[in-house]
């Protein structure tokens, strides 16, 4: 049996499903029709973010949409979250590091160099997200980078992206 196909969502494509946004649910749908078999992930960091969102966020609707996407994300659209070990811990942690004083992502940024770090220990091979600071970033030396430290860099694309690159 062949292994699946890894892939990576940010908080923000998970809240998107969980208010059904068209055009992330079409990519969704896309991505499990073209690569099969997938796994989508959802790795430490978006777990936390989506929970803190669920619990803290001022704003009501936001709240809704996190507590949605922790509730459906494994029965509706079988998103598997990720626990890390202690090694692979320490392992993100020093890639979120570099990551952030190589300027690539900005410093102050410093989940969004998480999600990177562990959609990359976790070998995904895509990461959807709607970010700009995960969107902008340079593939080139985000690939050499990580390189120095053995991880591969997944491929970072927004839903609309997808769509359009398969559909356009």
């Amino acid at each position: 049996m062949q292994k699946p196909q890894l892939v990576a969502v940010d908080t923000n494509v998970l809240m998107r499903l969980a208010d059904g946004h068209e055009a992330t649910t079409d990519a969704w749908q896309l991505i499990r029709r073209r690569l099969r078999p997938v796994q989508f992930i959802v790795t430490p960091t978006v777990l936390d973010e989506l929970g803190s969102k669920a619990l803290d966020d001022p704003e009501p609707l936001v709240r809704h949409a996190a507590a949605s996407a922790l509730r459906l994300m494994r029965p509706r659209w079988q998103f598997q979250p990720a626990d890390f070990n202690a090694v692979q811990e320490a392992i993100a942690a020093n890639a979120t590091r570099l990551l952030r004083e190589s300027g690539l992502v900005p410093y102050e940024e410093r989940n969004d160099a998480a999600i990177i770090s562990e959609a990359s220990i976790l070998n995904c091979v895509l990461l959807v997200s709607r970010d700009s600071h995960l969107l902008d970033i340079d593939h080139e030396k985000l690939t050499l980078l990580f390189r120095q430290l053995d991880l591969p860099a997944p491929i970072i694309s927004s839903p609309e992206r997808l769509l359009k690159k398969f559909y356009a």
